[in-house]
């Protein structure tokens, strides 16, 4: 009936996307930690003065994200990517544990005074 969804994803565009969304959390907790501790970068990201400087943080993370996919993309297309397999995925897991702990309200507004 739709002739234009596949059966499978291939391996290049998967690890591509498993990879971008790894740097878009890095880039996503960096400007977090920045927003809250500089007022220039704060002013800098505010696109929306309605919505704060979450509008630029998005939009930050949204283009590292697309960046780093169509770059992966290119390099990766066409070529036997298995050896890369658990290298990704070991990366987007770390990913992960050093965004939910630096994204802590704790972490990020630690101050020494």
């Amino acid at each position: 009936m739709f002739h234009f969804f596949h059966n499978r994803i291939h391996e290049p565009l998967a690890l591509a996307a498993l990879f971008a969304g790894s740097v878009a959390l890095h880039v996503a907790w960096i400007d977090n930690l920045l927003l809250t501790r500089s007022v220039l970068i704060r002013d800098w990201m505010t696109l929306n003065p309605d919505i704060g400087p979450i509008s630029g943080l998005y939009l930050d993370t949204l283009g590292a994200f697309f960046t780093t996919f169509l770059i992966a993309c290119a390099i990766w297309r066409g070529r036997d990517v298995a050896h890369w397999r658990e290298r990704v995925f070991w990366f987007f897991a770390g990913s992960v544990i050093v965004f939910m702990f630096m994204t802590l309200p704790f972490v990020y507004g630690f101050v020494i005074s």
